[in-house]
């Protein structure tokens, strides 16, 4: 019987490939693996089951390894190793493979597999590991299948569809948000203002600040000066600097020119085009600042009897000065 079994093994073409280790046990009769493919005409990704059957004696354990996600041109997409093949799309394991009559056993297992470009590809052979009930290993290896891959176009329609518009999704009106938001941004708005008309009623509380009376000042500040007493050697050029930028403050003040960054000269003219000093005062604030010239410019060293006339000369000035302002205030007030 067993020799019977063994000369159908052989005559059906397609009994596994044995390890080429010498050491492994020889195939034991009747030992069978078949595999087949569902579809092997297939389109551009289509899911393709290889599915092998193998026949094994009883006692036998069927070792099937694990794949990887990709297998050359194939992705793997299920695998489902057996003994049986699952119904559901869930694998599940039984814990002995089914027996069958003869003394014999099958164990199934499922590649789903998928190809995504066109041509004839092979499905490489699944190695296979069994075990004898007295422990010996014997690798087996199924078939290569070979499969064809066709586009999805049609002979008759080579052309892809165009893609359907986008359907617009109205948005959903928030309106617990608004109804919250908009509340706030009152109340928000009223503060503000409530502040702001609190700010400027306290605004309109405080005095103005009368303006300065720049002659004032520049006369204070000549009178603190020369209240120090005349210079002592080293120090005339910082005294007669002093002295000459408080008198053009004078004249600034009480004659409403300006004398910043400005000559002696030109300081001159614009007080002539003024129609403000008398010829002798004019004369006086021209003296005066071309003296101031020629210590700060020239480090002339001035006498004691000049000093005083300097400091003479400089009071002179803020009296026109002061005549002057008041004479124009006068005039305002008629006018």
């Amino acid at each position: 019987m067993l020799a019977a079994l063994w000369l159908l093994s052989l005559a059906s073409g397609i009994v596994g490939q044995t390890n080429p280790d010498a050491t492994q046990a020889p195939l034991p009769p009747g030992l069978q693996v078949q595999v087949n493919a569902n579809p092997k005409l297939a389109t551009v990704g289509d899911p393709i089951q290889i599915d092998l059957d193998l026949t094994v004696p009883s006692g036998f354990h069927v070792d099937v390894p694990g794949l990887d996600k990709e297998l050359g041109d194939f992705s793997i997409l299920e695998f489902y190793p057996g003994p049986e093949i699952p119904e559901s799309a869930t694998p599940k394991k039984s814990a002995q493979p089914a027996p069958t009559q003869g003394g014999f056993t099958h164990h199934q297992v499922r590649i789903i597999v998928a190809v995504y470009k066109t041509g004839t590809f092979t499905f490489p052979p699944v190695q296979l590991k069994l075990r004898t009930a007295e422990g010996k290993q014997i690798s087996v290896s199924s078939s290569s299948v070979k499969i064809e891959i066709q586009s999805v176009l049609s002979e008759k329609n080579r052309d892809l569809k165009d893609l359907k518009k986008q359907a617009e999704m109205p948005e959903p009106v928030r309106w617990a948000l608004w109804l919250i938001v908009l509340p706030a941004l009152v109340v928000m708005g009223i503060f503000a203002w409530f502040l702001w008309k609190r700010r400027n009623k306290h605004a309109s509380h405080v005095p103005p600040v009368p303006p300065q009376d720049l002659l004032k000042l520049a006369e204070s500040d000549l009178r603190e000066l020369l209240a120090r007493g005349f210079p002592e050697d080293g120090r005339v050029k910082e005294f007669y600097v002093l002295l000459s930028e408080i008198v053009k403050r004078i004249l600034e003040a009480g004659y409403e020119i300006n004398t910043a960054e400005r000559t002696t000269s030109e300081i001159i003219d614009t007080l002539g085009r003024a129609s403000g000093p008398s010829p002798e005062s004019m004369e006086r604030i021209e003296s005066f600042l071309l003296r101031c010239d020629m210590v700060k410019f020239a480090k002339y060293i001035p006498s004691k009897e000049e000093h005083e006339s300097a400091a003479e000369d400089a009071l002179q000035i803020l009296a026109g000065a002061s005549s002057r302002q008041a004479a124009t205030v006068i005039d305002g007030e008629r006018g």
